[in-house]
């Protein structure tokens, strides 16, 4: 792989200064490591501890509680949502590196790209949420559009169901829900970690993570991680390559605090990809024989000659001031550059004949993506009466343009079973911008606590103007918000409930779809969401059980005489039953849920495609009687599904197997942990889901992935 332009090497420069003040001693921020077990804790005097996250649950792979937006860190128990938080050590135990890996443990979660893909696009509760709508430390517009790498992740959040209150319109609008990637910060203990791993069938990765706090009672704290990785993957002749490098820096006050984090992240994939099979009755230029065959092998290399390279890079500042003994200031910044060429998507095939035979497509793509955000807050306790208020008030701007270029190669003779490798076209020559969109807000919401802290009441609004300049578009709507705690049985059991709403950008007739009314845009989408549920802390396990109801506005097809327009009336439901637990049952730690999804077009009748009925993710972890040993086993589960909007195929359920062990001890006195994970230890061959009307994604091969991490 070719090295970084000179115009990215500030950040490397800045991680390479602060390594170089590092001294050769080592700890861990996580109680769980083995470094934790070696050295002796240092304390961190300054007076606050505003930067704390909510604790680790028991069993280590899912914390307490998380941060919801503007209602700051919350206690599961005290959401008036449904949530998860992994842990970094989640992320450690299954050697997660990407986003994708770790959401594998949430059964309201399904992907809806390939590892072929370079960006990750997946559905919450049968809703789409793209990759831009990933915040990272709470800011829309920063996290990479590539893979996310989880190497410089401390937390992986996740909210189901709309939630502009809690966090804003995402620039796609998603309502699904919402993931926030909280970044790594320096402990009270210093570390020094080197992981060397390793991962089918070639693939070597070395990840470089150290922690120091520095000056007067220990204030400045630095984190940085460092990451290089390239080998053959699972997919026949596949290769693929890995850079990172992350700098966190936070600085605590008496009255104050700053943190800044800042990334670059590179991702090549060389020589080949997985397909998404198109099987409908007809898609596109090409006609599909409209039912599914049987998957081809899960390591089927559809794309030989092809390469893609992404690059990310961003940079996060946020500051909180102490304005009295009860009211604080806040003011973030964000910006992000991202830039992809290549094979970034479109690594599609349309099946034609019973033996394989297809139409294959590919496009040589430059895609470019520019984040820029902003927030500024107030947020402060006061009482009236018996009643106990913790008041929010902020604006949000966040600016995002896209441009996008392509040079395509359709339709060559293709075989599934057999592949043909495609030529790649040339790179495009320009990159036409696609969308400049500014996204503007203003929230209040209130926290009451009353009946002495049994009832928790939140009501807010949030008032959010959507300017799309390459449309001359302008439109604006508030977007209202209601939940509710109550804690009858003391503090370990709450009963919850919510009225949320989504908004979505208005969506633009197509260009080239044949309508009369083509570039019309409509205003924004309104979602909303009822939800009902119980949480249950039982010793050291917490369980979460909720229904809900999700209505979303869509746009239908009307024929008028011999024209064809595209307009309002249509009407998406989503009505589910989810159940979630983590934490430990004995010397087993427990981690995953299960849902039920019925997902229908109420204007047709029909079922919404790509949505299963049932999902399961359940994982336990086995503490063994051997000192330092531990087993793990997950399940997945993805119910039947519709493949098209028409509902004339049907992806049969499937089920996936996935293992581990974990040894921590120590050698010559350095504390030593040995992972290792497979994923699909079957081997299975089978469909995995869905990306788009008609095309369905396999499911990948047995993936081993051993790693040893050093705690120097």
């Amino acid at each position: 792989m070719t090295e970084l332009p000179s115009s990215r090497h500030v950040l490397s420069l800045a991680c390479l200064a602060a390594l170089s003040s590092f001294a050769p001693c080592a700890g861990a921020q996580e109680a769980s490591t083995a470094s934790d077990r070696a050295l002796p804790a240092v304390t961190v005097k300054a007076k606050q501890d505003r930067q704390a996250l909510p604790a680790a649950a028991p069993g280590g792979l899912s914390a307490s509680g998380a941060r919801l937006g503007v209602l700051g860190n919350t206690p599961i128990l005290d959401a008036p949502v449904s949530l998860n938080a992994y842990t970094q050590q989640a992320i450690q135990t299954q050697q997660a590196r990407t986003l994708a890996d770790v959401l594998q443990n949430d059964p309201a979660v399904r992907y809806t790209t390939n590892s072929g893909h370079m960006q990750e696009h997946f559905r919450i509760r049968g809703l789409d949420v793209n990759a831009p709508d990933v915040a990272f430390n709470g800011l829309y517009g920063v996290a990479p559009t590539a893979h996310v790498p989880t190497e410089m992740l401390e937390r992986v959040e996740v909210l189901r169901g709309p939630s502009a209150l809690l966090s804003g319109m995402s620039p796609s609008g998603a309502v699904g829900g919402m993931v926030n990637l909280v970044p790594k910060r320096a402990g009270s203990r210093p570390l020094t970690e080197l992981t060397m791993s390793y991962s089918s069938k070639s693939y070597a990765q070395a990840h470089l993570d150290l922690a120091r706090r520095f000056g007067e009672d220990q204030r400045l704290g630095v984190r940085v991680n460092t990451v290089y990785g390239t080998g053959d993957t699972g997919v026949d002749d596949q290769e693929k390559g890995r850079r990172l490098a992350a700098l966190g820096l936070d600085y605590l006050g008496d009255q104050w605090n700053l943190t800044l984090d800042a990334y670059t992240s590179r991702e090549t994939i060389d020589n080949g990809s997985p397909a998404m099979y198109g099987f409908a009755a007809r898609r596109g230029k090409a006609v599909g024989i409209g039912r599914l065959l049987s998957p081809p092998d899960s390591d089927t290399n559809l794309f030989r000659g092809t390469h893609g390279d992404y690059r990310d890079h961003g940079i996060a500042v946020r500051g909180e001031l102490k304005l009295n003994d009860r009211w604080t200031a806040r003011a973030g910044l964000g910006a992000s550059n991202s830039e992809g060429k290549g094979l970034m998507f479109g690594t599609r095939v349309v099946v034609t004949g019973l033996d394989g035979s297809a139409a294959g497509y590919v496009y040589n793509v430059k895609a470019t993506t520019r984040g820029r955000t902003a927030e500024l807050g107030v947020r402060g306790e006061f009482e009236t009466g018996t009643v106990a208020h913790r008041l929010d008030v902020s604006a949000t701007v966040l600016k995002i343009e896209d441009g996008t270029g392509s040079t395509p190669r359709e339709g060559w003779a293709q075989n599934i079973y057999r592949p043909v490798a495609p030529m790649l076209p040339a790179a495009p020559s320009t990159v036409k911008p696609t969308s400049d969109n500014r996204m503007t807000s203003l929230n209040i919401a209130d926290t009451m606590s009353l009946a002495s802290g049994k009832v928790l009441l939140t009501v807010g609004a949030r008032l959010q103007r959507v300017e799309q300049k390459l449309k001359d578009y302008k439109e604006s709507a508030v977007s209202p918000s209601l939940g509710v705690v109550v804690k009858p049985w003391g503090e370990d059991s709450s009963l919850f409930a919510n009225y949320m709403q989504g908004l979505s950008p208005g969506e633009t007739v197509p260009i080239a779809g044949g309508y009369a009314n083509e570039g019309e845009i409509f205003p924004p989408i309104k979602s909303r969401q009822v939800e009902l549920g119980v949480k249950h802390r039982q010793g050291a396990l917490t369980h979460t059980l909720s229904a809900f109801r999700i209505t979303r506005p869509t746009l239908v097809d009307e024929n008028v005489g011999s024209t064809k327009r595209r307009t309002e009336g249509g009407d998406q439901r989503v009505r589910g039953v989810e159940w979630n637990a983590f934490g430990q049952l004995g010397p087993v730690g427990v981690l995953g849920g299960v849902s039920y999804l019925q997902s229908e077009q109420r204007n047709t009748g029909r079922d919404n495609y790509g949505v299963p009925d049932w999902t399961a993710n359940l994982g336990a972890t086995w503490a063994t009687p051997v000192e330092g040993l531990s087993l793990s086993g997950r399940l997945v589960y993805t119910g039947r599904q519709w493949v098209d909007s028409a509902n004339t195929l049907e992806l049969p359920s499937s089920t996936r197997l996935d293992a581990g062990v974990r040894y921590a001890t120590a050698l010559g006195g350095t504390p030593v942990t040995i992972n290792a994970f497979v994923e699909n230890l079957a081997n299975r061959r089978y469909w995995s889901g869905m990306f788009a009307d008609g095309y369905v994604m396999p499911g990948g091969p047995r993936t081993l992935r051993v790693a040893t991490t050093f705690a120097f």
